[in-house]
């Protein structure tokens, strides 16, 4: 448990969902590649499973976050299906041949190369999370990130190729659509049978307008749901990058309790439009905490809660997206210091003013 705390991230978790008083309300902090942080390499940071369970426990020890995330790589259904990546110096990834051509290649692609016992990537993912919840005693929960079914067929076939096709060849979209959310059922099956928590990610469906939202995205996601449901996931949490302010009408319409957006939506005008449907996590610039000094960081910090605080579902302090790597450790403490702040129980006005 961190020093400035009074209860575990389990114990304040537990405790909320009771009803019961807690120190503070959840903070999250998003850092994949938190090692990257510490001044290690990607390789040290995020490939073997010992190192990357180190790193996130050590940013644990010294941030106290409610909630760790292990996350499947972005490539690692591409790669897994035989196609070769590089990356970019903050370990980014870059898939080098995208191996759907045609979606007439689909049927080509054999499932059996995504199942746990042959996807080295799962494997690492899954040895990752038990690491950690064995160090830490399990204080604290520990889930993994995918791409949702949207973002994993851009990553077999090439965005470019995925948002012609909406024009041009919805019916072979669809196909490839419906293959990617039964990849994602089956990548997420062994998480969700040992009751890990999952967060789907759809960075490329900001894109979309509302439309092509609601035909692309929101099926896809609501078939890998159903079935993560029938093996006893209560859902899983949702993200999307980018200005998806036009977006906000439909994820109502997913089924989820609540979102995570970024930092390019004005948290105030999501409240306003959503607020009473889900609750809301977000949204201080990545960017901000990056480049901020200590006092920046704690306006950007302070703006959100203003913004936010009393949404109707619940509102959780979070970065819009992944701190970026070379965000220095002191500019981290610097907005967990100022969340802290904010979010002291009962979370009010007076935290901050």
């Amino acid at each position: 448990m961190h020093k400035d705390d009074q209860m575990t991230p389990k114990e304040r978790a537990f405790a909320l969902f009771a009803g019961k008083p807690v120190d503070r309300m959840p903070i999250k902090l998003f850092s994949p590649y938190i090692g990257m942080n510490f001044g290690v390499s990607y390789q040290e940071a995020f490939v073997e499973a010992k190192s990357r369970a180190h790193w996130l426990i050590e940013s644990y020890k010294r941030f106290g976050q409610d909630g760790l995330s292990v996350n499947y790589r972005l490539d690692g259904i591409p790669v897994a299906f035989g196609a070769e990546s590089t990356y970019d110096p903050t370990g980014i990834p870059i898939i080098k041949e995208y191996i759907v051509k045609d979606f007439s290649d689909i049927h080509q692609l054999d499932l059996e190369k995504i199942r746990f016992e042959n996807d080295t990537n799962a494997q690492t993912t899954y040895e990752t999370v038990q690491i950690i919840q064995d160090e830490l005693n399990d204080e604290i929960f520990t889930g993994v990130g995918f791409m949702g079914p949207f973002t994993t067929a851009a990553n077999l076939a090439g965005t470019e190729k995925i948002l012609k096709s909406m024009r041009k060849d919805p019916e072979g979209l669809h196909k490839l659509l419906d293959f990617a959310a039964d990849i994602t059922i089956e990548v997420g099956r062994k998480f969700v049978e040992n009751q890990i928590g999952i967060g789907l990610a759809e960075p490329t469906a900001s894109l979309l307008s509302p439309k092509q939202f609601r035909e692309f995205v929101i099926p896809y996601y609501v078939k890998v749901m159903d079935k993560w449901k029938e093996w006893g996931s209560r859902g899983a949490g949702f993200h999307i990058c980018g200005d998806t302010t036009r977006l906000l009408e439909t994820f109502p319409e997913m089924g989820i309790r609540g979102v995570s957006i970024d930092s390019a939506v004005d948290i105030a005008v999501a409240k306003e439009l959503v607020g009473d449907k889900l609750s809301i996590m977000g949204n201080v610039s990545p960017v901000d905490i990056l480049q901020g000094t200590p006092e920046s960081i704690e306006q950007a910090v302070i703006e959100c809660f203003r913004k936010c605080w009393d949404n109707p579902c619940g509102f959780t302090i979070a970065p819009g997206c992944d701190i970026p790597v070379q965000t220095s450790l002191e500019n981290i403490d610097a907005y967990m210091r100022a969340a802290r702040k904010c979010a002291k129980y009962p979370v009010q006005p007076s935290n901050w003013e």
